[in-house]
């Protein structure tokens, strides 16, 4: 039996060892914190955080939410919910906690790791890799000009802790950013001390999580909700939508959505009405926002300063506009770098281009380097499910038993569709990894490679319109035995016959 070594023990991590077991595979998984669950764990919980999904599409298939959650579980419940799934499925005598990997070198057959657990150091053999580092792994904290003689508290919001919330009281407080993180700050520092600085680039369009009476999940979490806005390979319903005959509604649809969400909001009130169209919030990330951030933005008990920080000060910053903030911390909500510091140079160059952006095919495969997967490089609407789907298009890779191009094949449909992805979001195309709002069409694209059907239940009205259900996914092990058979281990190169 061969044995697969995992990277990270969050979301991506934790479904991937349970799939892998799944399909016959030993498995370990290290983890270089004390906890499981990522980007959810303790240490990196701002107060009071919740998820941006509801509670029944942020899961796995087949391991649904606690029904007594609330439709937006908190990170502490988020945590509860991965570790019981670990516990249910078994996966916790197979994770390696506090152990760092410090490199992974590619052999001939697999890959030689050197981890280091309590200040030992050890060399593992395994047969195959699979990163799931996360998108989320490294806080992005921008080094700043005379940064040093600031004499008040930096931090990532990452970092912003409840005693953080509590000393707001007798300080000015500044965040930069404008993602759902600076948000929720900003909303909860607003009751604690006098108008906190919100300091931004750009006004970005945000959805409510109630929108005239409706979950968010009933207005985008569906295929209908998807279709509106136009992917690169367009078919069936998606092509008309988008042809001569349906465009010009499908528009109507967007822009009617736009103004509305701007009305509810008071955009225009404060301000913060976005100067792209509606149909830009699908530039890698549909953001909601905190229930109080633009009524209190609009009624000026939040502060808005568009603009970007020029140099600090011992109390403040100076902008590019000259003006000067004071403040006595500054919370930066400036999301996520990617990177993978365990790989050699040579190996790094094979999976990152000149411009930053990760060469995998379908956001799961490296053309190459071989013996090696990445999951959870694909973070969707329903990032627990997608992250899913790929561990299960690891291990039909590992087997042989997936419908892939040649090597130089994929290498065009990964340059192809990044220089698509490249003129949609030119700046938030998240290391090329950018799937958002196009959750439905990767799935679909990871099912017909698998040879599964991308149609799960007999009503196709009720699929196309209804919010996402990760529930009709559920078995895909078992389906992909019956249709591929097991396999056997060869000695051809990361694949079974």
């Amino acid at each position: 039996m061969k044995t697969i070594a995992i990277i990270g023990a969050g979301v991506s991590g934790l479904v991937t060892a349970k799939t892998l077991r799944e399909h016959g595979f030993e498995v370990v998984l290290f983890e270089k914190e004390t906890e499981l669950g990522g980007v959810w764990i303790s240490t990196r919980r701002y107060p009071n955080v919740t998820t941006q999904n509801t509670r029944d599409t942020y899961t796995f298939s087949d391991f649904p939410m606690p029904k007594h959650y609330p439709e937006w579980p908190t990170g502490v419940q988020v945590q509860e919910y991965l570790t019981n799934y670990a516990t249910h499925f078994g996966i916790m005598p197979y994770i390696r906690f506090n152990t760092k990997v410090d490199k992974a070198l590619p052999t001939e057959n697999g890959w030689n790791i050197s981890v280091t657990s309590d200040g030992i150091s050890e060399t593992i053999n395994t047969d195959f890799l699979v990163v799931c580092n996360g998108t989320f792994s490294e806080p992005n904290m921008p080094k700043m000009k005379d940064q040093e003689l600031f004499r008040g508290k930096i931090m990532h919001s990452t970092h912003f802790r409840q005693e953080d919330l509590e000393a707001s009281k007798n300080k000015k407080v500044a965040v930069v950013g404008f993602a759902k993180s600076a948000h929720d700050i900003l909303a909860q520092v607003s009751k604690v001390s006098e108008k906190p600085v919100c300091i931004y680039r750009e006004a970005k369009w945000k959805m409510p999580k109630i929108f005239l009476g409706l979950n968010f999940k009933y207005l985008l979490l569906h295929r209908f909700g998807e279709s509106l806005f136009p992917y690169r390979n367009l078919f069936g319903i998606h092509k008309f939508l988008h042809g001569p005959a349906g465009k010009p509604v499908t528009n109507v649809i967007v822009a009617t959505l736009g103004k509305l969400v701007a009305k509810q909001l008071k955009m225009k009130q404060s301000g913060l009405l976005p100067d792209k169209p509606f149909d830009s919030i699908t530039s890698c990330s549909i953001g909601l926002t905190s229930e109080d951030f633009y009524d209190k933005a609009a009624s000026g008990e939040i502060v808005l300063e568009k603009g970007e920080i020029n140099r600090f000060e011992a109390d403040g910053v100076i902008l590019s506009n000259g003006k000067k903030i004071f403040a006595d911390m500054f919370v930066f909500a400036t999301g996520f770098r990617q990177r993978v510091p365990f790989f050699d140079q040579e190996t790094s160059e094979k999976l990152i281009n000149h411009k930053g952006l990760f060469q995998l095919y379908r956001n799961v495969l490296p053309a190459e380097v071989k013996n090696l997967s990445f999951v959870g490089y694909n973070p969707s609407l329903f990032s627990p499910f997608t992250s899913e789907l790929a561990a299960h298009y690891t291990a039909q890779y590992i087997k042989g038993q997936l419908n892939l191009p040649s090597d130089e094949n994929m290498k065009k449909e990964i340059a192809t569709h990044q220089e698509w992805l490249l003129k949609r979001a030119p700046n938030n195309h998240a290391s090329g990894t950018c799937i958002i709002p196009f959750s439905f069409h990767h799935a679909d694209e990871l099912m017909r490679d698998m040879g599964l059907k991308t149609k799960r239940t007999g009503n196709p009205l009720k699929e196309f319109m209804s919010p996402f259900n990760p529930g009709i996914y559920k078995g895909l092990t078992e389906e992909l035995k019956a249709l591929h058979g097991e396999a056997k281990w060869s000695r051809r190169e990361h694949a079974y016959a």
